[in-house]
């Protein structure tokens, strides 16, 4: 008996792929009604290179002038936000290999946590740090990185299971080759990527501390990364003042 592979895709990371993917197709139909062109062509070349920057902006992409005047939605909104069909598919593709194994791993509440959390924290990273505060950014890599990092914090507390050192391995290699390969490209939003890695690293640790072996040591541990993970938020007052 055939079964669907969706059957497989466990339902936090299911429901974040569906709706994903239907903004996108969203975004598409919303850039044609702005301009009024509903051609099948156009349509078409929309759906493969993209909407325009001004749906994007529009529809919340992130962009820091924007939010320093109290647009604050926009630290959330890019995270389901795409520029085109490529950006989309290699974002989602690493959701549907990567994120069943952590949403099991951590269960589906800390899951969505660590995915939220992780692409607001990305993007907080870039509306501090990237110097073009009218830039335009989306996507999920934030996101993505923070399920990467909560992989890598889990895998090294328990690294002495081969299983996990293998993981450690695996996961911290992937996290290193994506920041070192997207180094300088301007297409790339790298603050999110190193944003998201890092919380996702903190939201792991004061979520659910990836080990029972350290005693005392654990929430001493966890309340460290909870300041840490709150440092941005400060930023950001004093950025706004």
């Amino acid at each position: 008996m055939r079964k669907s592979f969706l059957r497989f895709i466990p339902p936090i990371t299911l429901s974040i792929f569906s709706i994903t993917v239907f903004i996108y197709f969203f975004q598409v139909f919303f850039d044609a009604y702005l301009f009024h062109s509903f051609g099948l062509f156009s349509l078409i070349n929309r759906f493969i290179n993209g909407p325009s920057i001004q749906s994007l902006i529009l529809l919340g992409g992130q962009v820091s002038s924007l939010i320093l005047k109290g647009q604050w939605y926009r630290l959330f909104t890019p995270i389901f936000l795409h520029s085109s069909l490529m950006h989309i598919f290699s974002n989602m593709f690493t959701l549907i290999i990567f994120g069943p194994f952590v949403e099991k791993l951590f269960g589906k509440t800390k899951y969505l946590l660590i995915y939220l959390l992780s692409g607001l924290w990305g993007n907080l990273l870039t509306l501090i740090f990237d110097p073009n505060p009218n830039i335009v950014s989306v996507g999920a890599s934030g996101a993505l990185f923070g399920l990467f990092g909560a992989m890598i914090s889990i895998a090294w507390f328990n690294r002495n299971n081969p299983i996990f050192k293998r993981q450690l391995v695996v996961f911290a290699a992937l996290a290193l080759f994506n920041l070192i390969s997207n180094i300088g490209d301007q297409s790339v939003d790298i603050w999110a990527h190193i944003g998201g890695l890092i919380a996702g690293i903190l939201t792991s640790l004061v979520c659910n501390f990836p080990s029972a072996q350290y005693g005392k040591v654990k929430t001493i541990i966890r309340v460290i990364a909870f300041c840490i993970f709150l440092l941005p938020f400060g930023f950001l007052l004093l950025k706004i003042q």
